[in-house]
C-alpha cells in the first residue's frame, strides 16, 4: 500500500485555510489528494476561483475568521494546513509555504507559532535558523517543493496563447505594496517592478516578441490603476495578438512555454530556475537595489541574471540573453540549495510528515487537544508580540 492509499483509508480531521491570494491554492492542492477535507476562506473571489477551477474540491466561504473558527470547532478539526502566515488558532497547525522568495517572509517571527513546518529546501531552513527561530519550532522537516511534482511527472499542460513562432517573454512582477507597514523608504510600491517597468517592457518588446504578463494575484484594483493603464497601452499599440495578461493561481504552465523571464523580487525567480532558462531582473528601485551574494539578502537570486536599470537596457539584455546563457552554472547552484530533491515526490514526503505528526495527536480527546494547543500558542506568541512592539518603536523613531 503506497502513501496515498494508506492515508486515504483514514478519516482524518484535517482542513486548510487560504486567505489572501489564489496563488496560495496550488500548494494546498498538492496535499488535497492525500487528505481530502475542506478548504476554508474568507475571500469570496478565492471561493469562486476554487469552485470554478477545481470543482472536485470541497471549499467553504465565511465572511469572517470567527465564523470559520466556529465551523472548524463544530467539525472537530484537529489539524490545520496553512500556505501563509494567517492562522485560525484551531487545533495544531502546519506551515507548508507558498514559495521560496528572497523577501524577508520565511524568517517572519510568526513561524514560531506553527507546530510543524515543512521547508522546501536548505536555503529557507537556513534563513529561519539565522533569524533565531528554528529552535523554537516544535517540529520541522525539509521535504522539497510539492508544486514541482506535476511538472516533473509531466502532468502540467502548456497553454496555447500565440499563433506565431516569435520567442516568448514572460514578465512576472511581484505584488504592489499598499500596506504602510510593508513599504520601504526608497520605494512607494514595495518591491514590485510593475509600476516602474510594466509599460516600458511592453513598449520595447511587443514588436519582436510574444509577451505574457503574469500578474501576482495579490492585486489591489482601482479604476485607472497600473492594470488599467497596461490594458489601455496594449490596445493603443494594437498588440493584443502578442501581449497576453494572465490572472491564474499557477505560473508554471506559462513558464513552460516561455524562452526568457523578467521579474523582480519574487518566488517566481526560484520556480523559473527549475526550467534552466535565462532570466532578467527589472529593478524596482535602481537607486537602491543591486545583486548580492548574501543568502539573507532579498536580491540573492539576482546573481543568476542581468539587471534592467534603465529603459535602454531592455532590448539589448533580452537579445543578449536569448543568444547566450552565461548564468547557467550559478543559476543551477542556487536552485539546488533552494529545493530539496526535485524528484516528483515532494507532495508524498509532505503528506507522510503531516500524517506521522497527526497520528501522534489521535490519543488526545478533542477538547484537550484544543486546550494544550491554545496554551502552547500563547506561550510562543510572547516573543512575537515583543518583536512587533520593537518594530513599532523603531518606525516611530525613524519618522
Amino acid at each position: 500500500m503506497n502513501s496515498l492509499e494508506k492515508i486515504k483509508t483514514k478519516n482524518l480531521k484535517i482542513a486548510y485555510y487560504v486567505q489572501t491570494d489564489i496563488q496560495h491554492v496550488p500548494p494546498v492542492m498538492c496535499l488535497y489528494p492525500y487528505f481530502g477535507g475542506t478548504i476554508y476562506t474568507k475571500r469570496e473571489h478565492i471561493y469562486n476561483f476554487i469552485k470554478e477551477k477545481y470543482p472536485e474540491v470541497s471549499v467553504k466561504y465565511f465572511p469572517t475568521r470567527p465564523q470559520i473558527r466556529k465551523e472548524l470547532l463544530k467539525q472537530k478539526i484537529r489539524l490545520m494546513i496553512y500556505p501563509s502566515y494567517v492562522m485560525l488558532k484551531v487545533g495544531k497547525s502546519v506551515q507548508i509555504f507558498h514559495g521560496a522568495s528572497d523577501k524577508t517572509y520565511e524568517e517572519h517571527p510568526k513561524i514560531m507559532l506553527y507546530d510543524l513546518v515543512l521547508f522546501p529546501g536548505e536555503k529557507t531552513k537556513k534563513k529561519v535558523e539565522n533569524a533565531g527561530y528554528l529552535g523554537k519550532i516544535p517540529h520541522w522537516k525539509i521535504v522539497g517543493y510539492p508544486k514541482f511534482d506535476k511538472l516533473i511527472n509531466s502532468r502540467i499542460n502548456a497553454p496555447s496563447l500565440f499563433k506565431n513562432s516569435r520567442p516568448v517573454i514572460l514578465y512576472a512582477p511581484t505584488w504592489i505594496s499598499t500596506d504602510s507597514l510593508t513599504k520601504w523608504n526608497f520605494s512607494e510600491y514595495g518591491e514590485s517592478s510593475l509600476p516602474l517597468w510594466g509599460k516600458e517592457l511592453i513598449r520595447n518588446l511587443h514588436k519582436d516578441f510574444n509577451i505574457i504578463v503574469k500578474y501576482h494575484n495579490r492585486a489591489y484594483r482601482k479604476k485607472g490603476d497600473i492594470y488599467d493603464q497596461i490594458n489601455e497601452l496594449i490596445e493603443k499599440l494594437h498588440a493584443e495578438k502578442h501581449v497576453k495578461c494572465i490572472w491564474d493561481d499557477n505560473i508554471l504552465p506559462y513558464m513552460k512555454i516561455a524562452d526568457l523571464m523578467i521579474t523582480d523580487i519574487s518566488t517566481v525567480c526560484y520556480e523559473w530556475f527549475h526550467f534552466n532558462k535565462p532570466i532578467l531582473y527589472a529593478n524596482p528601485a535602481p537607486w537602491h537595489y543591486s545583486p548580492s551574494t548574501d543568502i539573507y539578502s532579498n536580491t540573492y537570486a539576482w546573481q543568476a541574471g542581468d539587471v534592467i536599470n534603465r529603459k535602454e537596457d531592455i532590448m539589448p539584455l533580452v537579445q543578449k540573453n536569448l543568444k547566450s546563457d552565461k548564468y547557467k552554472e550559478i543559476r543551477n547552484k542556487i536552485f539546488r540549495e533552494s529545493f530539496f530533491q526535485p524528484d516528483g515526490k515532494a507532495s508524498e514526503r509532505s503528506a507522510e510528515a503531516i500524517y506521522e505528526y497527526y497520528m501522534k495527536l489521535e490519543k488526545f480527546p478533542f477538547w484537550f487537544l484544543q486546550f494544550i494547543s491554545n496554551i502552547s500558542r500563547r506561550i510562543r506568541s510572547f516573543p512575537i508580540k515583543f518583536f512587533f512592539l520593537k518594530e513599532k518603536i523603531k518606525k516611530r523613531g525613524n519618522k
